[in-house]
């Protein structure tokens, strides 16, 4: 929780209004647009005006329920590091960039006095979020900690639909394994540095201990060149480095797992850590697999990859139950289900339950099982899809069925085979597509955005 007194100071910052202090104070007290409505007894049109010129006062981007996320997000970081800034860490010596640089420059590397380096081990957090509060994911995390402490994995992705914890997961993955490695790195790719700079980055943070590859290496311009002096430096110490949301640095509106114009690089990058010896682990976190991740792991392999599910159902009904909903345990089982356990959609669509039905979630259920807040969610997820995916998801919606490839053929007949089962790997590596008995479908919060698309 962020506290109210930094919330007011940052909001004089950004030359906020007193009418839009007032919406961002409740909104990042978790209230719905309804809840704050009635709270400054105006309209919901109201509230959403206010909030869109916070946005934009923020500078930020996206549709519905994600930018107040980002807003979450961006606001945490700043505050992180003003604390971060005060407050000596026990777990780190390393003092985080100034929080009125955070928001421009989240890669800027942390530095250390001249009387820290030499000696204290290294621990940068950047944006990580806090995982205080954590659901479920026990055998998730027994199985990452086993591929990096046993293993010796070197290079590790875990995959997801938005929304599905993989960047809560990946935080208390680094918290449990830190008293195992020299050096705990964490760095956002929300927006994406290109690799050099990525890569600068890194090893700054690393150059604030004296080491032989230092000494022998001096900084290099090249790519290629600061690539091996980082492997160099992965293979004289052990490092674990988190690199969160790498989907960013993919194309929307083209298949999945291919590269903007200038980070094809990456793909270097990746390959080589995945590849060449070194004692430290590369973990990394997106929506989307990229194509040297599947040419390279294997189930002995040091480079593995975890798609990440919903949450089971007893750590979804805590989390449900911390948000205060009431009604059917059973009414309960038929929420998670419909959200296939996505913890950030049930935390959505509980707050609405709190809100409007007064928590109960029987009575929620009778009238409908999706808000317009998921849809908003849902459609932003389904930008990023190819021509061809978006006729298939469409075909699939229009049917209300699963379908076989022959029944997808049949109906897209323009479409070759080589080229349906291109789209359908590349829906599957988005997480918006379900296999059963040899049939494909759609997630239910999927197919409803997507049937109510095609009715309007």
């Amino acid at each position: 929780m962020i506290p109210q007194d930094f919330l007011t100071t940052i909001a004089r910052d950004y030359r906020l209004s007193n009418a839009e202090e007032e919406v961002l104070l409740l909104a990042m007290d978790g209230k719905s647009t309804a809840a704050i409505a009635q709270d400054l007894g105006i309209s919901g049109d109201a509230v959403r005006k206010r909030l869109s010129e916070v946005y934009q006062k923020f500078h930020i981007t996206g549709r519905g329920p994600v930018k107040l996320t980002r807003l979450q997000q961006l606001l945490m970081t700043q505050y992180q590091g003003q604390f971060n800034q005060q407050n000596s860490s026990d777990e780190s010596r390393v003092t985080n960039v100034p929080s009125s640089q955070a928001s421009t420059s989240p890669h800027q590397a942390a530095v250390l006095t001249p009387a820290e380096s030499r000696r204290s081990p290294i621990s940068h957090w950047g944006e990580a979020p806090d995982v205080s509060v954590f659901y479920g994911r026990e055998t998730e995390l027994t199985y990452l900690q086993t591929a990096i402490l046993k293993d010796q994995c070197r290079l590790i992705t875990v995959l997801g639909m938005a929304g599905m914890g993989k960047t809560a997961l990946a935080v208390k993955l680094a918290r449990n394994l830190q008293p195992s490695f020299e050096s705990v790195i964490w760095l956002s790719l929300r927006q994406p540095p290109k690799l050099h700079e990525l890569l600068h980055s890194i090893l700054n943070l690393l150059a604030n201990h004296v080491s032989s590859s230092e000494a022998q290496h001096p900084p290099s311009e090249t790519v290629e060149s600061l690539i091996s002096q980082l492997i160099q430096e992965f293979q004289h110490r052990r490092c674990l480095l988190v690199l969160d949301g790498a989907e960013s640095m993919l194309q929307s509106s083209r298949l999945a797992g291919i590269y903007k114009d200038g980070y094809d690089n990456y793909s270097r990058f990746l390959t080589r850590i995945g590849q060449e010896v070194h004692r430290s682990c590369v973990v990394l976190t997106s929506q989307e697999k990229l194509a040297e991740i599947s040419l390279l792991e294997g189930e002995t392999a040091p480079v593995r990859s975890l798609t990440l599910g919903g949450l089971t159902e007893a750590a979804a009904q805590q989390l449900l139950k911390e948000k205060g909903l009431t009604g059917d345990s059973k009414k309960w089982t038929d929420l998670i289900l419909g959200y296939r356990g996505n913890p950030f959609m049930l935390k959505m669509v509980a707050t609405t339950i709190r809100d409007v039905f007064d928590g109960n979630v029987t009575s929620f259920l009778k009238t409908t099982l999706f808000t317009h807040d998921i849809n908003d969610y849902i459609e932003d997820i389904l930008e990023r899809m190819s021509d061809v995916e978006e006729e298939i998801v469409h075909q699939m919606a229009l049917k209300q069925q699963a379908l076989s490839m022959e029944e997808l053929l049949g109906g897209l007949p323009h479409l070759s085979p080589q080229d349906l089962i291109r789209a359908l790997q590349s829906l599957k590596q988005r997480s918006l597509l379900e296999t059963s008995e040899g049939r494909f479908h759609l997630p239910p919060a999927v197919m409803t955005v997507i049937a109510d698309e095609l009715k309007n």
